[in-house]
């Protein structure tokens, strides 16, 4: 089984350029890196936490492997890719590209299930999804990626 790797060190497996960052923030259970990436071929440790990845800059033609099988789409911004944790995968792009990266953790992830559902996170199955068009969780990607930018009073909120 593959090292379960943090968000921090995502960087070491998918290099690129750090634009935006909540490292020293405060958030808690939350946290959002923005990148500019060039076409990579990268296989990516699993990852500690849920990922939520909105496309922001640029067009490609994404694949991605998971559990033995190929996905391919394009992607474009407005696009957002919703990734489950402890996940090992190899991600193929040939276009530069603008992405913000949001993690959530397992255990704020379980609150909301337990508020939501009334059911614990090891209840639900969470399912990858390589490409969906949401305006909500893309509004949503975006004003956590204002606050981080302004790192305004409400950012922690």
């Amino acid at each position: 089984m593959a090292t379960i790797i943090t968000p921090s060190e995502v960087p070491k497996y998918v290099p690129g350029a750090v634009t935006v960052a909540s490292d020293d923030l405060g958030w808690n259970g939350v946290w959002l890196r923005g990148y500019r990436y060039a076409g990579l071929d990268v296989l990516v440790p699993p990852v500690r936490d849920f990922t939520i990845v909105s496309y922001c800059r640029g067009t490609t033609v994404m694949e991605r492997r998971c559990d033995g099988a190929w996905t391919k789409t394009h992607c474009a911004p407005g696009d957002v890719s919703l990734l489950t944790r402890s996940q090992l995968s190899h991600w193929h792009w040939t276009e530069e590209i603008d992405v913000s990266h949001v993690y959530l953790t397992e255990h704020f992830v379980s609150g909301i299930c337990a508020e939501v559902a009334d059911r614990c996170v090891a209840d639900v199955r969470l399912h990858d999804v390589l490409k969906s068009h949401d305006p909500i969780v893309t509004a949503a990607v975006a004003a956590i990626t204002g606050e981080a930018q302004q790192q305004a009073l409400g950012s922690a909120l």
